[in-house]
């Protein structure tokens, strides 16, 4: 971490940027592996015919347009650092790409409201703001350069701005408060809608003080406070100016202040959103060796209590090693297994909706990270395990490529196909990792994603998404989301945020309980509108998953499909 006159400035080590996205799907995998593998050695038939692609979608969706619910007649300006400053000079390399990765999350949580156009604000016209229902500032570098034009603009605002951290004391004139320098404590909770959220004192992001003059024309939206001391504003509103004391996505997780972040967007982008708590349930890591037994059991409940579900399903196991078989290599596909077909057959006829999981969940090349064995390791994005134990994202595949993962899709969707089973119009990377060229090529083949997404510096340059070639693979950003967007890949994506239940605790990651989930979703209840949405893996049993479905009723959210989700 490095100090300057402007505040603190943290770089996530890139390892972690990822494993926070991945980690409530990775702490399982020993289990899962346990689980699935509890039969004799076999040997799958021959691949099913690859399903053509071309033309699979009428029209791929773009950066830029309104997600599920947002408005498509209204259009926010997104506008954040690029590294020039006040000086003259230009910032350090990772903190230009951690600005342009946290302008990428911005953009995807503007999605929810409106479309948008994101650019530099260092390149802002004069009245550019005119041409938009609403401009959002990310100030990510301190003492950045901010055009006089666009400071007078914002101060003679008719629309809505939100200014999101540092800069503000740029900004000479306004109303009832005033910027006082950043904060000499460290806060741990900011308080929102009565509700204490965490901040992780690691963010390291620094937090603007705020000093109200006139509580007549400020109204106070959040409070921040450290242990022992006194809360004072986080985010305030007056005039048509919105204000959060930070950019709040370093270390963010559950019950973290990202969710007021989030919420205070959408009520000022979207003020008539509804009041509205949806919950979702995706059944995990299904594929060739999951006991049918087991995923009855779960399916039958869910089906006899008429709740929607969802089945993550990879259509081809793999374990080249043996590692799992006594030493046999064994691979099985969907048409191996009738009598899981079956389930997956019955609980599609009462609604249930199909996720492709990937292919095989794993990798042929060997451990990735621990053994190649399907519902195991990554697919799509290479791992290794250091000696510390530690999960580090080491980059795309040797052989990534857009033929390289259509040939894994087509062949895939291929035995869905094969075993009369309806082709999954949603899609969920094994452990939440790919490339940007997997991602891109995901929103041309498939309705949405269902995950956390993997983000990459240089994929926006300029505030143009698309640029595979420009995309880092040292920098890799994790986000989750309250609700549903489209992001920066021009994905719909169905949420899912509050994880599952890992009875073990495995590399870095906890062990979590359904008590720690139900406690994620209580907190995200300060989201107006939000989707509490978790994974489950059949071989836990039915009595867990009844549990969490009874809690999360009585802490008042409703179940839906993910296509409600997507509708509206």
């Amino acid at each position: 971490m490095t100090k300057d006159k402007g505040g603190q400035r943290f770089r996530l080590p890139a390892w972690f940027r990822l494993a926070v996205v991945a980690v409530v799907a990775v702490t399982v995998a020993v289990v899962v592996l346990v689980q699935v593998t509890e039969a004799d050695p076999v040997t799958a038939s021959p691949p099913a015919t690859p399903v053509p692609l071309a033309g699979r979608l009428p029209e791929a969706a773009k950066a830029g347009m309104p997600g599920p619910g947002g408005d498509p007649d209204r259009k926010t300006l997104v506008l954040y650092d690029d590294g020039r400053k006040k000086d003259g000079t230009t910032s350090p390399p990772e903190e230009v790409r951690t600005a342009e990765a946290y302008a990428m999350f911005t953009a995807n949580l503007v999605s929810r409201g409106t479309a948008w156009t994101m650019q530099p604000a260092a390149d802002y016209r004069a009245r550019q703001a005119n041409d938009f229902q609403a401009v959002v500032y990310l100030g990510s570098v301190s003492d950045a350069a901010l055009p006089k034009a666009f400071l007078e603009d914002v101060t003679a605002a008719r629309i809505p701005v939100v200014w999101i951290g540092a800069n503000i004391w740029q900004l000479r004139a306004i109303p009832g408060w005033r910027a006082e320098g950043y904060r000499d404590d460290n806060p741990t909770t900011v308080t929102y809608k009565g509700t204490p959220l965490r901040r992780d004192p690691r963010s390291g992001t620094g937090v603007v003080a705020i000093d109200v003059r006139d509580s007549t024309k400020v109204q106070i939206l959040a409070e921040a406070s450290a242990p022992g001391g006194t809360p004072s504003p986080w985010a305030v509103h007056s005039g048509q100016l919105t204000y959060v004391a930070e950019v709040p996505y370093a270390y963010a997780e559950a019950q973290d202040r990202y969710l007021a972040a989030a919420d205070i967007l959408l009520g000022v982008l979207s003020p008539q959103a509804p009041n509205r708590h949806r919950a979702l349930i995706r059944l995990e890591d299904v594929g060739p060796r999951t006991k049918p037994e087991e995923l009855r059991r779960v399916t039958d409940f869910l089906i006899r209590e008429k709740i929607p579900f969802s089945l993550a399903v990879y259509p081809y196991y793999s374990d080249p090693q043996g590692r799992a078989n006594d030493g046999e290599p064994t691979s099985a596909r969907l048409v191996d297994s009738p009598d899981l077909v079956d389930v997956l057959k019955e609980s599609v006829q009462a609604g249930a909706t199909l996720v492709m999981h990937g292919y095989s969940h794993q990798s042929d090349n060997g451990p990735n990270p621990y053994d190649g064995v399907s519902a195991s390791d990554f697919e799509f994005y290479k791992s290794s395990v250091d000696g510390d134990g530690v999960v580090r994202m080491d980059g795309p595949m040797p052989e990534d490529s857009v033929r390289w993962f259509d040939g894994r899709i087509a062949t895939g969707l291929g035995e869905f196909k094969r075993v009369g089973l309806p082709e999954p119009t949603m899609f969920e990377f094994p452990h939440y990792g790919g490339s940007a060229v997997d991602y891109q090529r995901t929103t041309e083949l498939f309705q949405a994603r269902y995950d956390r997404g993997s983000y990459y510096a240089g994929f926006c340059p300029g505030g143009r998404c698309g640029s595979t070639a420009t995309a880092t693979t040292e920098q890799v950003y994790g986000q989750f989301f309250p609700y549903p967007v489209r992001d920066v890949y021009g994905a719909n994506v169905v949420p899912e945020n509050i994880g599952n239940v890992a009875p073990v605790a495995f590399n870095q990651h906890a062990s979590r309980t359904a008590v720690d989930m139900l406690a994620d979703a209580q907190s995200a209840l300060v989201v107006r509108d939000n989707v509490a949405s978790f994974f489950y893996h059949p071989f836990l049993g039915e009595g867990g998953l009844r549990d969490l479905v009874n809690s999360l009723r009585a802490l008042g959210y409703r179940f839906a499909a993910p296509a409600e989700i997507l509708g509206d």
